[in-house]
């Protein structure tokens, strides 16, 4: 399960093709955390504390945390999130809900258009949904969306390991 790939070892690229060499390989890894993991061990949460953390609800997270960055706060349009004031961890709830090859297809359909939104998009602008006190540019979002992906990939490394043993 170790990745032996690293993107950009030895090029030397423009700013926005290695943030989005980095974006797709932080995607692509969390895809292969939860590859090959049976539907029961893709809902299991191992940690008593923190009763949603499953694979399978980990990246449902991360779908909806792309979708809302670009659609709602970066683009401006509606915030069709799960999530609810009664329940603002809904989209950990629908990863349970839903089987774990739909959880994968829908985030790799985000992330395909997460990225194609940033290949086009001025890294410079503001996001439309800006105010004086978060003048967010598409950069910062850019760059959060990585690191993002990359925290909970480690959360994933970890609950793949408690899983099936999987390493790497």
């Amino acid at each position: 399960m170790t990745r032996g790939d690293r993107p950009g070892e030895g090029e030397s690229w423009d700013e926005r093709t290695l943030l989005l060499t980095m974006l797709r390989y932080t995607q692509q890894t969390a895809v292969e955390k939860v590859q090959g993991l049976s539907e029961d061990l893709a809902r299991a949460t191992p940690l008593p504390t923190s009763p949603r953390m499953a694979p399978a609800n980990v990246l449902n997270h991360l779908r909806w945390v792309e979708r809302s960055w670009i659609n709602d706060r970066l683009l401006g349009g509606e915030d069709d999130g799960p999530w609810t004031d009664e329940n603002p961890d809904a989209e950990f709830d629908e990863g349970s809900a839903l089987p774990l090859d739909e959880v994968v297809r829908l985030y790799e359909e985000e992330a395909a258009r997460t990225r194609a939104v940033f290949a086009e998009h001025d890294l410079d602008a503001l996001m439309a949904k800006a105010t004086p006190r978060h003048p967010l540019t598409a950069r910062w979002i850019l760059l959060h969306l990585i690191e993002e992906t990359a925290r909970h990939n480690g959360h994933l490394d970890i609950l793949r390991e408690m899983a099936d043993g999987s390493v790497g």
